[in-house]
């Protein structure tokens, strides 16, 4: 069976240490990832054993704890990559937050969060990190969308607009730059199981809920590590002349 190897790769990514990110993380470390720098908001015990996780697995893991929205924290992570491998193959913005609220409900600072961690936070990475790739002369770029950045969703104003912020800034980075061999896409996860969907349909209704499921063609939530695949294909040789594309993970949903 044909295997995709990372071997001898570096990794910086944000928001590894839960749900899709972790998922991410742990794909990647199966393909013989070298060394990962995590940016993660806290260290607590779900850190701690996602670290430990990793290393079991022979992944060479630095923890890079803070906002991941600010530039301080984004130049350290580069920095730690750079001190310890002096390279960053791959850049996966994983780092996310929704809602559920509506227009009118939204406060001015919680749009703000959102963009900051959502949108502000693939900016700066791909900032940063790019300008170590463009003196390498190769990278791979994989950045978090949502269907809900195509469709408008129905999370809230915020997430909607942040996750379509994402999709132009992909678009925009692949065509600047491809000419460094850099390559940037995205992926547009659906209804993912994670902990973050779960708290946010729990305020639904067992109808509403329903309602939902039968939105998705394929009748159930995405597994984080589907969305984990697919990073991993993105980030890989595999991928090696796709760029400026958003890849739906969603089970067919269109809406």
């Amino acid at each position: 069976m044909f295997e995709i190897s990372l071997k001898g790769q570096v990794c910086l990514i944000t928001g590894a240490t839960r749900g899709i990110g972790k998922a991410v993380a742990l794909t990647m470390a199966k393909a013989d990832l070298m060394g990962i720098v995590i940016v993660d908001i806290q260290k607590d015990a779900v850190t701690e054993e996602t670290q430990k996780e990793l290393q079991s697995m022979g992944v060479d893991v630095k923890l890079v704890i803070g906002d991941a929205s600010s530039e301080e924290v984004i130049k350290e992570a580069v920095k730690v990559c750079m001190d310890n491998w002096g390279k960053i193959d791959i850049l996966a913005n994983i780092a996310g937050v929704s809602y559920m609220r509506n227009l009118e409900d939204t406060t001015v600072e919680q749009w703000d969060k959102v963009m900051a961690i959502n949108l502000r936070s693939t900016f700066l990475t791909m900032k940063y990190c790019s300008e170590i790739m463009k003196k390498q002369g190769y990278g791979s770029i994989v950045n978090t969308s949502s269907i809900a950045g195509i469709t408008g969703g129905n999370t809230g104003p915020d997430y909607g607009a942040s996750k379509a912020g994402i999709i132009a800034l992909t678009k925009f980075a692949a065509k600047k730059l491809g000419q460094y061999n850099i390559r940037v896409n995205a992926i547009a996860p659906g209804t993912i199981a994670t902990d973050m969907i779960r708290r946010n349909y729990s305020t639904l209704t067992p109808e509403q809920y329903e309602k939902k499921m039968a939105a998705i063609p394929m009748k159930r939530m995405g597994e984080p590590e589907e969305v984990g695949k697919a990073v991993l294909f993105l980030a890989s040789d595999m991928g090696s002349y796709i760029s400026g594309e958003i890849l739906d993970v969603t089970g067919a949903r269109m809406s």
